[in-house]
C-alpha cells in the first residue's frame, strides 16, 4: 500500500521571544529589551483585560506539558522539529507564528500581545520574518513558512512581501483578521497588497485566535471560544463581496485554523443573497456566484479536523481541505495524530483522504513531491 504523504497546513514557530533581538534593526534593539523586560506583565494584563483567566483548563495543561515539555523545542529548532513532526508522520508543514510557548514575534506583531506603536509592529514583524526564513532554508523542501505582514502602511507591506517572496517564504503572507481603527479590507487602500500577493503568487492568509477585549467578565473564555473563528471568517467576505477575487483571479486566499464546517451554510447563504431580486445590485461588479469564488480561489485550512467536518467534505470541496497537526500547540492533534486522524478520517477512501491531508496543500504552496517522496517512504502512514 501506498504510503500517506501528510502535509500539515497548520504548524507554529518562534524562537523563545527575547532571541529575537538580533534580528531586529539595530534602533529598535533598545526599545526591544524594554519591552522583553515588561513581557510578563504585559502578558498578566492583557489575560485579565481579556478573558480573566487561562485559556486552557490547568488538569489539561499540564497534562500536555508533563508529556511534551521538552518536545515543544522544535518550535525554534530546526532538528528537532524535523524529528517532532516525523513522528507524527508529517513531511510538510506550512508555519504561522506561535506564541503558546512564550516565543512571540517581538512588540505583539501579530496583534496579540505589546506596543501599539505600528512602526514597532512593523519592526516585529521583519524581525519574525528574518528568523522564520532561516528556520525555513533549514529543510527547505519540507517547509513553508508564512510572512507576518502588518498592513497600517501599505507601501511597507508591499515591500515586505516582496522581501519574503525574494528570501524563500513561499506559503505567502498572514493578514490580521481584524484590522482595529484601520479601514475594514473593502476598502481599496489595500489594493497593493492583493495586487502584489497575486502577482509573486503568495498566498493570502487569515489565521484563528484573534478577538477583541471580553473585560475578563464571567463567561469570556466560553464566549470567546464560541466565536473566535468568526472573527477570521470576516476578511473572506470582505474581500469577496468587494470585487477582491474579481480583480485579482490568480490571487489564493486560506482560512486557516478556524475549523471548516462553516463553509457549506456560509457559501449557501452568500449565493442564496448574489441570486435574490431584491440584492440585485451586489451582482454588478461580481461575474461569479460566491460559491464560484470559492472553488477558484479559496482554500481552508481544516486543522484538527473532527468526524463532523470530513463527514461534509462534499459540501466543502474535497480539493478546498487542507489538514493540519497544528504543532506544537496542545489544542492539536500533536503528538497523538495517528489515533485523531483515525476518529476523522476512518471508513473514508484513500483517493478522497490523500487530497485532504497532503496533496491539496503540495499543490497550493508547491511542495515538489518528488523531494518529499523518500520521507515519505520513511514516515508515511500506511493507513490511516
Amino acid at each position: 500500500m501506498r504510503r500517506y504523504m501528510l502535509i500539515s497546513a497548520d504548524t507554529h514557530a518562534g524562537v523563545p521571544t527575547e532571541r529575537f533581538r538580533p534580528y531586529l534593526d539595530p534602533e529598535y534593539r533598545e526599545p526591544f529589551d524594554e519591552y522583553v523586560d515588561q513581557l510578563d506583565e504585559i502578558r498578566k494584563r492583557t489575560l485579565k483585560e481579556s478573558l480573566g483567566e487561562q485559556l486552557f483548563d490547568d488538569k489539561f495543561s499540564h497534562e500536555f506539558r508533563d508529556e511534551a515539555a521538552d518536545r515543544v523545542a522544535g518550535a525554534w529548532d530546526p532538528e528537532r522539529r524535523n524529528r517532532e513532526l516525523e513522528g507524527d508522520g508529517v513531511v510538510g508543514e506550512i508555519i504561522f507564528p506561535d506564541g503558546q510557548n512564550e516565543n512571540g514575534p517581538p512588540f505583539g506583531a501579530t496583534g496579540r500581545l505589546g506596543d501599539s506603536d505600528p512602526r514597532l509592529r512593523l519592526a516585529g514583524a521583519r524581525a519574525y520574518n528574518r528568523w522564520l526564513a532561516e528556520l525555513c532554508a533549514h529543510s527547505p523542501e519540507r517547509r513553508a513558512g508564512v510572512a507576518i505582514t502588518p498592513i497600517d502602511d501599505i507601501e511597507a507591506a508591499v515591500s515586505e512581501i516582496q522581501w519574503a517572496k525574494s528570501n524563500g517564504l513561499r506559503g505567502g503572507i498572514l493578514i490580521p483578521s481584524m484590522w482595529g481603527d484601520l479601514p475594514a479590507y473593502n476598502d481599496p487602500r489595500y489594493e497593493p497588497i492583493w495586487a502584489t500577493c497575486e502577482e509573486l503568487g503568495m498566498t493570502v492568509h487569515t489565521h484563528g485566535g484573534a478577538s477583541p477585549s471580553y473585560g475578563g467578565l464571567p463567561g469570556s473564555v466560553a464566549i470567546y471560544t464560541t466565536e473566535v473563528t468568526w472573527w477570521s471568517h470576516r476578511p473572506f467576505w470582505f474581500a469577496l463581496w468587494s470585487g477582491v477575487f474579481e480583480r485579482h483571479p490568480e490571487l489564493k486566499f486560506v482560512l486557516t485554523e478556524q475549523s471548516a464546517c462553516w463553509v457549506p451554510d456560509t457559501l449557501y447563504h452568500m449565493d442564496v443573497l448574489y441570486d435574490g431580486p431584491m440584492f440585485a445590485q451586489i451582482r454588478k461588479d461580481l461575474s461569479l456566484k460566491p460559491s464560484e469564488y470559492w472553488a477558484r480561489q479559496c482554500w481552508v485550512g481544516a486543522s484538527f479536523m473532527r468526524a463532523h467536518e470530513t463527514a461534509m467534505r462534499h459540501q466543502i470541496g474535497i480539493d478546498k481541505i487542507m489538514w493540519g497537526n497544528d504543532y506544537p500547540h496542545m489544542e492539536g492533534t500533536w503528538p497523538h495524530t495517528a489515533e485523531k486522524m483515525r476518529a476523522a478520517f476512518g471508513g473514508i477512501p484513500a483517493d478522497e483522504v490523500r487530497p485532504m491531508v497532503g496533496e491539496n496543500a503540495a499543490r497550493v504552496y508547491g511542495f515538489e513531491e518528488a523531494r518529499l517522496a523518500p520521507i515519505v517512504e520513511r514516515v508515511g502512514p500506511e493507513k490511516i
